[in-house]
Order: C-alpha cells, then structure tokens, then sequence
C-alpha cells in the first residue's frame, strides 16, 4: 500500500485541528450562553476590537475611570487632532464605539465612562449635577493633557459636551452633538409629557421596562439574544438606585439648562437629531440653530434618538463634510 502523501496528511491534520477548534468553540459557546455576564463581557471586549479601541483604567483625583482609547502613540505619528467622547445618561463608553469610525482619519479617540455609569463608580454623596460632570470632564482633560480637542456628545453628553464649550473655549475645537438634550422643544413628545408627570420612562428594572426603553430610543432596535437582555437588566439593576439619585440630580439641566449658554458658544458646531426621536424632540434642533452663532443642523430621516447606531452612515457622512469645513 502506497503511503499517504505529504499534502494528504497535511490535510487532514487541518481538518482535525479545525475540528478541535470548532469544538471548543461550540463548548465555550454553550460555556457563555448559560453564563450571561461573561457572555456581556466578550461581546464588549469584541465591540472595542472591532471599533481599533483599547480600554485601561485611569486614577485621577483619588477615582478610578475606565477609558476607551485608539493607540495614542500611532495616533499622535499621524495627527495631533483628539477626539473626546461622551456618551449619555444611563450608558457607558461602549454606546459610542461607532463614532471611532466617523472622526477624522488618524485622530486620537477618547471615550470615557463618566462618573456612575459603565465601570465608573459614583463619586460617593456628592450631587452629580452638571456642575461636577464638567468639572470632572475638566479633570480628564487635565489629567490626559488632552490638549484642544473636539469634542461628541450625545444626548446628555452632548448638552454636557455644549456646556463644556461655554465653559472652557479655548479647549475645544469643534463640537457634534447628536441628540443633545438640555433645551425646551418647540414640541413636547410624549415623553416629556411623561416626564413632566413625574415618571422615570428610561428606568429599567425587569424585562417589560427593558423592552419600553429599546422601543423609545431604536426606530431599528439591536439584537439582544436572551443572556445578553438577562445580564442587562441585572446590571441595570445593581446601579438603579445610584441612576434613579443622578437622574434628579441632572433632571434642570437636562430639561433647560443649556439655554443660558447657546448664545455665549462661538464654536463650530454640528448639530444631529432623528426625525423619529421620541426622547429629545427632533423641534429642539431649531433652538440650537437659532441661539447658536456658528451652529449647522441636519435631521436624519428613519432614525431614532440613538443615531449612531440607526443610520450610522448618515450621521458618519455629516461628520465628515462637517470636519472638512473647518479650520
């Protein structure tokens, strides 16, 4: 009998190694399904891989702050331009892992998860009103040396990203605010008028309030397999008390204000809402464009308050003829 040929064993040694390693994975595939929050927990590190994002974990002023960051060695070779990221009430850094893509080629990102939300702790009984969210976006940029940056907000982190501006003019460079949150709409939806009333809509505490709260932020709501929607509310539910106490600690400002600030704000600003926002009231853009003296708008059709995510091509195609057009 003639013996089998190099390239045959070659072969099947890779059919039998490749079905070793679909075995393994068929095992730790049933390992994290049964286990949601190490299942959470690949698909975040997975998100930040996908997005060319690296976190580490930064102590400033006696705090920890868990950061998401391009490589600011690679970064700093090709441009000195860096991007600051903030995300809004209720989430963390990984709600803005798609803007990574939509910033300048070359830029340094920085994406932190603001104080309470995500891995950053509370910072014990202090009110966290937008007093000390400013200030402690200052600290960051202080503590990095994140130099003149433009800065990306959404929704409360884009009325905190605003705020900054006012605040601190020299620092920054240019301003996208998608959603932002912080003035009186023209319209008041039906969510506010829930709010008005005294009701929490975006509290989560079971999967009925989960449910509600994907439906008012998605017009095209992210697939969530059951495990990743049991760990999700479990961990809503570890912070609920801390989130329910930061709520009415930023309630005025995220309700009007902003207001006294728009006029004072001399930077180029983009200005994004979703024509099927149900939180922030795609009217409210009016209010930016006209109190705002170098403020543009556009409002994306079949897209939600989440905009990033439900037409991220139109939102990453406004960044770029935004960032074209400046200095």
């Amino acid at each position: 009998m003639r013996p089998p040929s190099r390239l045959r064993v070659c072969v099947r040694r890779a059919v039998k190694c490749l079905a070793l390693v679909l075995f393994v994975l068929l095992l730790a595939g049933i390992w994290l399904w049964n286990d949601p929050p190490s299942l959470y927990r690949c698909l975040v590190r997975a998100g930040q891989w996908r997005a060319g994002l690296t976190e580490r974990t930064v102590m400033i002023q006696g705090f920890s702050w868990r950061v998401l960051e391009t490589d600011d060695a690679v970064a700093t070779a090709v441009s000195s331009r860096t991007v600051l990221v903030l995300h809004g009430l209720g989430t963390s850094a990984e709600a803005m892992l798609p803007i990574a893509s939509m910033v300048p080629a070359g830029a340094r990102v920085v994406i932190p998860d603001l104080p309470g939300f995500g891995d950053h702790d509370s910072h014990g009984a202090l009110a966290h009103d937008a007093a000390f969210y400013l200030d402690a976006v200052h600290a960051l940029q202080v503590h990095e040396r994140l130099g003149v940056v433009d800065l990306v907000g959404t929704s409360m982190g884009g009325a905190l990203a605003a705020a900054y501006a006012a605040r601190y003019p020299d620092l920054v460079h240019s301003l996208v605010l998608l959603s932002p949150a912080g003035v009186t709409a023209p319209v008041t939806n039906t969510f506010m008028k829930r709010v008005i009333a005294g009701e929490i809509p975006l509290d989560i505490k079971d999967e009925a309030s989960l449910r509600e709260v994907l439906r008012l932020n998605f017009v095209h709501q992210p697939p969530m397999p059951p495990p990743i929607r049991e760990a999700f509310i479990a961990r809503a539910l570890e912070r609920r008390a801390n989130y329910l106490r930061i709520v009415e600690d930023l309630r005025p400002f995220l309700t009007t204000g902003l207001e006294a600030d728009l006029a004072n704000i001399q930077t180029p600003t983009l200005v994004l809402y979703g024509a099927s926002d149900q939180l922030t009231d795609p009217s409210m853009l009016e209010v930016f464009l006209r109190e705002m003296p170098h403020a543009q708008g556009v409002i994306i059709p079949d897209a939600g308050h989440v905009l990033s995510y439900d037409a991220p091509d139109a939102v990453r195609e406004a960044m770029r003829v935004f960032y074209l057009a400046l200095p």
